[in-house]
Order: structure tokens, then sequence, then C-alpha cells
């Protein structure tokens, strides 16, 4: 039995947050600099495109499942999509709390903050990953199951209350062994996310509610693919 969850650092899913916290930054709500700029692929922080993204993690997941099956033919594949993130509207998420998808950067007065209109965006992102794992999945057509989590999770992502969500945002809850300032980027644009109120640099993670319900989920599928 294989279990497998990867693809979001793949694209990355983190410099693609980051880029949309930087360009989001004094943009009106509904604007989309970052979705805009990752269609064009000319982004100085990323130039390569959210299509060419796709279609790249697309051929890399499918090459790992292969890689798989020759290490193991006989095993029994399970593969895991990622759980929604950001709610169908966009606009109830607070642009300003960094519980959600907003950052404060270490040594500097700017609030970093996407917009409205790139968070909906993200949702769409995360949305194609969880197809292209799935298509994957499908297509080396050896009987391997794909555990959807983003369905089961709508109305718990990083926009909602502490006590509702199953992903942390930006900052969010998390043991001490999270780190409360995070460095991304690379020069000449290196940037230190910093987290405070005893909140952790959780990166739209998910918590522990989260991965309980992923385990749910993935227990039921092992259980019916062994019998």
């Amino acid at each position: 039995m294989v279990t497998i969850g990867v693809g979001g650092n793949s694209l990355p899913f983190g410099k693609i947050l980051t880029s949309c916290l930087l360009l989001g930054t004094g943009q009106e709500d509904d604007a989309t600099p970052c979705r805009d700029a990752y269609e064009r692929g000319d982004f100085i922080l990323d130039p390569e495109s959210i299509r060419d993204k796709f279609q790249r993690v697309f051929r890399e997941y499918v090459a790992m499942l292969e890689a798989v099956h020759e290490k193991a033919p006989n095993a029994k594949v399970i593969t895991v999509g990622y759980p929604t993130i950001v709610p169908s509207d966009a606009t109830t998420c607070d642009r300003q709390d960094t519980t959600e998808l907003a950052a404060d950067i270490k040594d500097a007065e700017t609030r970093l903050s996407a917009t409205h209109g790139d968070i909906a965006w993200l949702g769409e992102v995360n949305t194609e990953l969880n197809a292209i794992i799935e298509d994957a999945t499908d297509l080396v057509d050896y009987g391997y199951t794909y555990v959807d989590v983003a369905a089961p999770s709508v109305g718990h992502d990083a926009c909602q209350p502490r006590a509702t969500k199953w992903v942390e945002g930006v900052c969010g809850q998390a043991g001490p062994y999270w780190p409360t300032d995070l460095t991304l980027g690379q020069d000449p644009v290196r940037l230190t996310l910093k987290c405070s109120d005893g909140n952790r640099a959780t990166l739209v993670h998910p918590n522990a509610a989260g991965h309980a319900n992923t385990a749910t989920l993935v227990e039921a599928a092992v259980r019916k693919a062994l019998t």
C-alpha cells in the first residue's frame, strides 16, 4: 500500500501565494494583478506561466506514478488531493487579517495583502491542481485511487473563524516547532514574513483538524482498496 500527497510544492504554491501578496498590496479588491502576471508568464519573481506550471506538474506527476509502479508493481496506490483553501466567495476574506491571506514583513510597516480577485484565482489554481492529480491517477491506468479532500473541506478554508478552519492562513495556530518568521524568495527579492500574537508562519497549511479529516478519508480509501 502506497499513499501519495504531493504536487503543491511542485508549482510551487508558496511562491505563487507570496507573489499574490506582493502584487495585491494597495490594489483594489476586485483587481487580479497576480492572475494577470501568471497568465502572461512575465512576472520577474516567477517567469513560468501558470499554464506551463500545470502542464509541467502533470508530466512530473505521471512520471512519478510510473516510477512507483516500476518499483512496486503490485502495490495499491492512493493519491491524495488538497483541501479547499479559500471560500467560494472571496469577498468574505479580510484582506488585513494575517491569519487569513495577509502578511507582515519583518522590519517594515507595510502589510501585504492579496486582492479578493486573486484570492478567488488561488482557489481556481487549487482546483486545477486537484484535477491534475486525479487525471494523472486515471491516466496511468493501474487501478490507483484518487482521494478528493477538497469537497469534504468546503466551509473550512483559511478565511473561516479559528474554530471552523481546517487550513491556517499565512499566520496561524501551530506547534512551537513552526517558525514565527519565514524567509521567502531569493536575491535580489527576499522577504521575511513575521507572525505575532503567538501565531506561527503556517503559510496556508492544514491544521490538526484538517489533517484529521484527510486521515479519515484516506483510511476509508485504504480499507476499500484492501478488501
